[in-house]
């Protein structure tokens, strides 16, 4: 059997009694850091088997693991803080107990994003993890366009070098839209920053970031959703005239004689429109009216 089980996400005294036991009754415990968990289990005196299961060993050591459980051992699955197989490699291995037929279950305790979440005082009936901000310049800008269409409450991490550079790229995009920005959660220097994400922004910029740090970001209001339709609705309606208008050109270019290539061209060039394009919208519109002959 393998338990994934919950530790604390800074105060030690956030661990459960079945963690305890459970770590106290495994044979051995896979750790992301080893380190890391040596400390944790040293306060709570207990000694067991430490095998290091981290995001740059989990091909090689994941099969090894699941080797031991097959030959009947027990084993505890932590991660340095919260809840392990959220957001870590840990998902990898529940996929190959599963593969495996190995029985696992999950000891609950601190999560990190839903803390927050819970602190941010922002709508949490609806509530999306989105894991890490991405580093690549390419993913950073999928990311954000998501958060700039996304209805539900956003939970995300960063890391305490990152989140400034992070907020400002959110300003430039969202500035007017509510975060709070939690870090050290459950520790001494707990700390919630709520405003818009200009307000956060313009603080962090001036205030150097340290700690832990967990977003969360308002969703789009239904009035804005409803806005910004209208908007695309006015933009299609404009843009369908032109079109209608552009296509009445062409074939009023042909009743007077031009052939129907170049009038399209004729009038592509009249309404601004591309050579490609133009014959694109031209036969659109005219599959629409049920003359698509060109």
């Amino acid at each position: 059997m393998l338990y994934f089980v919950g530790t604390p996400i800074g105060n030690l005294g956030d661990i459960t009694l079945r963690a305890l036991d459970t770590l106290k009754s495994v044979d051995f415990i896979c750790a992301e850091d080893t380190r890391v968990t040596a400390g944790l289990l040293a306060h709570f005196e207990i000694k067991k088997p430490l095998v290091s299961y981290y995001e740059h060993n989990k091909l090689e050591r994941g099969p090894q693991i699941i080797e031991r459980l097959k030959n009947g051992e027990n084993a505890a699955l932590v991660t340095d803080a919260g809840m392990p197989g959220i957001s870590d490699p840990g998902e990898h291995l529940a996929a190959l107990c599963v593969e495996n037929s190995i029985p696992y279950t999950v000891v609950p305790g601190p999560c990190a994003f839903v803390t927050a979440a819970v602190l941010s005082g922002l709508p949490s009936k609806e509530i999306l993890f989105l894991g890490f901000f991405p580093e690549n310049k390419k993913a950073q800008a999928s990311f954000i366009e998501r958060l700039e269409n996304e209805t539900a409450t956003v939970c995300f991490y960063d890391s305490p070098h990152n989140v400034a550079k992070t907020l400002a790229q959110l300003s430039g995009v969202i500035p007017d839209r509510k975060i709070a920005v939690a870090r050290e959660l459950t520790k001494i220097h707990e700390e919630v920053f709520r405003g818009t994400v200009a307000e956060v922004a313009a603080f962090y910029k001036e205030n150097k970031p340290r700690g832990e740090f967990v977003l969360v970001l308002e969703g789009v209001r239904g009035d804005a959703v409803k806005e910004r339709k209208a908007e695309q609705d006015v933009a299609e309606a404009g843009r369908d005239a032109i079109y209608a208008k552009f296509a009445e050109k062409v074939d009023e270019a042909v009743a007077d004689g031009m052939r129907r290539n170049e009038a399209i061209k004729y009038a592509g060039n009249l309404f601004g429109i591309g050579r490609n394009e133009a014959y694109k919208i031209y036969q659109s519109m005219r599959e629409t009216d049920g003359d698509a002959e060109l």
